[in-house]
C-alpha cells in the first residue's frame, strides 16, 4: 500500500503529461532552444576558462589585488574573489560552479561557499540590457535601470553578511598540480559539459511543470509572469506580454531577476550537491535580493 501511495504522484504526472503531450513538447522544444541559443553560448566560455585559471594559480593575483574587499567588507575567504568577479561576468548558475572548483582545489570552505551565494547571485549583463530591456520592454534605459538595482542590491546583501568573525586561512594546493595543459583543458571540458546537462534538465523540469499547471488552471494572461518564481525566462516572457504598465513589468522584471526563480536555484544545489550548504539561508537572501532590487528600481525610474 505505501509503494502505491508513493508512485500516485508520478502516476498523475505521467497522465497530465500524455494529455498535455503537444503542449509539453513545445516547452521542451522551448527550454532546449533557450539552452543551445542563449544560455550555452554564454556560460560556455566561462566555465571553461575558469576552470583553466583556478588550476594555473591565477587565484592567488586576483585574491591579493581584491582581498580587503572580500575580507573586511565580504567577511569571506579573499580567493572567493575569483567566484565574485567571474559571477557578475557570467551570472547565476555559473557562481555556484565556481565555488565548487574552489572548494574541490581546497582554496576555500562550506561557510565561505554559504556565505558567498548570499551576494555572488548576479544575472548575465548582456541578458539584462539585451534581452530584457531592449526585447522584452522595448526600453534600453529600463534594462540599464535593472541592472543597476540588481548589482547594488545584491552589494548591499555583501555588506550586511558579517556574522563570521574569524576567516579560516587555506593553502594553495593547486601549486602542486603538475598536469599538462590538454589534460586541464579535457578535465574543464569534461566538467563544464556535465553541469550544462544539469542546467538543462533542471530547466526542462520547471518548464513542463509551468505548462502542466498553466493547462490546468488556465491562468490569466495578465499573472503567467508569476511561473518566474518557478522558472525565470518563462515569466519574463510573460511579463513582456502582459498588458501591465512598462513601470510595474520593469520593477516585477527587477524582483524576478534577483530572486532567480526555484529554477535557478535548483541548479546551484544541484551542482553544489555535495557541500554542506543550507537552503533556507540562500532563501532569505534571494527574497531580500528581490525586495531590495524592486525598491532601487522603482527609486532610479522616477528619478531618471
Amino acid at each position: 500500500m505505501k509503494k502505491i501511495i508513493n508512485l500516485t504522484p508520478f502516476i498523475i504526472l505521467i497522465f497530465l503529461i500524455l494529455i498535455n503531450s503537444y503542449q509539453i513538447m513545445e516547452s521542451i522544444r522551448f527550454s532546449f532552444s533557450l539552452c543551445i541559443n542563449n544560455l550555452f553560448p554564454s556560460l560556455i566560455p566561462f566555465m571553461l576558462i575558469s576552470n583553466i585559471l583556478i588550476n594555473y594559480n591565477f587565484i592567488d593575483d586576483l585574491s591579493d589585488i581584491l582581498k580587503i574587499v572580500m575580507t573586511k567588507l565580504f567577511k569571506v575567504n579573499k580567493n572567493c574573489s575569483f567566484a565574485f568577479i567571474m559571477s557578475i561576468l557570467s551570472g547565476s548558475p555559473s557562481n555556484a560552479k565556481y565555488l565548487k572548483d574552489l572548494k574541490d582545489n581546497n582554496l576555500i570552505d562550506d561557510i565561505d561557499i554559504q556565505k558567498s551565494l548570499n551576494f555572488c547571485h548576479f544575472t548575465n549583463p548582456i541578458f539584462i540590457i539585451g534581452t530584457i530591456g531592449i526585447t522584452f520592454l522595448n526600453n534600453k534605459k529600463l534594462g540599464l535601470i535593472i541592472l543597476i538595482s540588481h548589482f547594488t542590491s545584491s552589494f548591499i546583501i555583501g555588506l550586511l553578511n558579517k556574522t563570521r568573525k574569524n576567516i579560516k586561512k587555506i593553502g594553495l594546493s593547486i601549486e602542486k598540480n603538475q598536469n599538462t595543459f590538454i589534460s586541464i583543458l579535457k578535465d574543464s571540458i569534461n566538467s563544464t559539459i556535465d553541469t550544462l546537462f544539469l542546467i538543462l534538465g533542471v530547466i526542462t523540469t520547471c518548464i513542463i511543470i509551468t505548462t502542466i499547471i498553466n493547462n490546468i488552471f488556465n491562468i490569466n494572461n495578465n499573472y503567467k509572469f508569476l511561473f518566474g518564481l518557478l522558472e525565470i525566462t518563462q515569466g519574463l516572457k510573460y511579463l513582456s506580454l502582459s498588458n501591465l504598465n512598462t513601470n510595474i513589468k520593469t520593477i516585477i522584471s527587477s524582483f524576478l531577476i534577483s530572486f532567480g526563480g526555484f529554477c535557478i536555484h535548483a541548479q546551484v544545489f544541484s551542482i553544489l550537491n555535495n557541500k554542506k550548504i543550507r537552503y533556507i539561508p540562500y532563501l532569505i537572501s534571494r527574497i531580500i535580493h528581490g525586495i531590495l532590487s524592486s525598491i532601487i528600481t522603482c527609486f532610479l525610474i522616477y528619478i531618471i
